[in-house]
This record gives C-alpha cells, sequence and structure tokens, in this order.
C-alpha cells in the first residue's frame, strides 16, 4: 500500500468510527468473534482432557495385562492372581491370554 491509500483508509475508519451505529455493530461483532474463540478454546481444551483421561485408562489397563501375564508366567493361578489384584478370574483369564 502506498501513502495516499493508508491515509484513505484511516479516514475511512475514522468515519466509521465516529458513527455510534457502526461502533456498536463492530462491538457487537467484535464481542461474537471473542465467544467463538473462547468456545473452541474450551472445547480444544475439554478435549485435550478427555484424551489425557482415556490415555492413562488404556495405560493402566495395559501394565494390569503385563502384572497379569508375569504373575501367570511364575505359575500363579487365576484365582490368586484374581485374590492380590481385585479383578475377577473372569477378567484376569482373559488377559492371561
Amino acid at each position: 500500500m502506498n501513502e495516499q491509500e493508508i491515509r484513505e483508509a484511516l479516514e475511512e475508519w475514522e468515519k466509521l468510527s465516529v458513527s455510534p451505529e457502526n461502533r456498536y455493530a463492530y462491538e457487537m461483532r467484535l464481542k461474537w468473534l471473542r465467544d467463538q474463540l473462547s468456545n473452541l478454546l474450551g472445547e480444544r481444551r475439554a478435549g485435550l482432557e478427555e484424551g489425557l483421561k482415556k490415555g492413562r485408562e488404556e495405560g493402566r489397563e495395559e501394565e494390569r495385562k503385563k502384572m497379569i501375564r508375569h504373575m501367570a508366567a511364575k505359575g500363579m493361578t487365576a484365582k490368586d492372581i484374581a485374590d492380590l489384584t481385585g479383578l475377577t478370574e473372569e477378567e484376569v483369564r482373559k488377559w492371561m491370554k
């Protein structure tokens, strides 16, 4: 942009800013845009938290599977493993495979 175009743009902005109707419309649009941004950021944050929660749960389940398989490899029965872990024998047998 050249100097003249910049001056014209500034003059146009000043004209728009002076009008109360235009000023109000601008402020309402700005508020709406900020609300949209806030909503998007909130959704992203909630998605990240949900993803972290799911990841932790999957990690705990994977660790339980490893522990159960290790206990079974050491000769423990499904009943003994269930008693120690608080899981049902069915869950233990499912994860022993």
